[in-house]
């Protein structure tokens, strides 16, 4: 599977089947968490692998979601909060912060998806709560927990919006679609070269078609 086809068909889960994931599999998830880009390089992303099952339906019940006591591996992503803000100052800690776990999350989903394994990401929930279960000290902040398993019956992405009602060209509102465009569309260039050849080939064809009777 290519990373193309692990992006558009990202899958996440209802069920999962009883099989443990391998340590060496939630090294190569954790790894790809941890190369994600960190503004200004900061690197304030930390992981807490929740593998435990009492602590897996504590946290479930915590984040208000039934799937993490399902999954029998969890992992709860938190920013150094004090860290970032002594880089990018108080106001602009807390979006930085998410950014780097947003982005750490996409590349954990993706490698996942890669070995087989559906994931679900969850978020807005109380941080101060899951910080107390798991001991997290001040000035670091539990931002997101992702659950990942094996499951006989993945649950697909909902539908997004069509590229050519989200994608503008040079400004805003300018949009460029048409029927021959897809997964390859490059731009402007190519759907004026893809019209043009279009609509000489339909003109050569209404010419031939005139002269049969003239």
């Amino acid at each position: 599977m290519t990373t193309f086809d692990s992006a558009v068909n990202l899958s996440s889960f209802e069920e999962c089947r009883k099989e443990v994931i391998p340590r060496k599999i939630m090294g190569k998830i954790l790894e790809a968490g941890r190369q994600a880009p960190s503004p200004g390089n900061v690197q304030s992303l930390e992981f807490v692998v929740v593998e435990d099952e009492d602590r897996r339906s504590a946290l479930s019940e915590s984040v208000n979601d039934g799937r993490i006591a399902e999954a029998p591996t969890t992992v709860i992503l938190l920013a150094d909060r004090d860290r970032m803000s002594r880089h990018v100052g108080e106001d602009l800690s807390h979006d930085f912060c998410n950014a780097e776990v947003a982005c750490a999350v996409q590349n954990m989903r993706l490698v996942a998806a890669e070995e087989a394994i559906s994931s679900c990401w969850v978020g807005g929930f109380d941080k101060y709560v899951v910080a107390d279960q798991f001991s997290i000290p001040d000035g670091k902040e539990p931002l997101s927990v992702v659950a990942f398993c094996y499951t006989d019956d993945p649950v697909g992405r909902p539908q997004k919006f069509g590229l050519n009602s989200v994608c503008f060209y040079e400004e805003y509102g300018n949009q460029v679609g048409s029927i021959f465009d897809g997964f390859e569309f490059k731009g402007v260039r190519e759907v004026n070269e893809i019209y043009g050849k279009k609509t000489k080939g339909l003109v050569d064809k209404v010419m031939r078609k005139l002269r049969k009777f003239l």
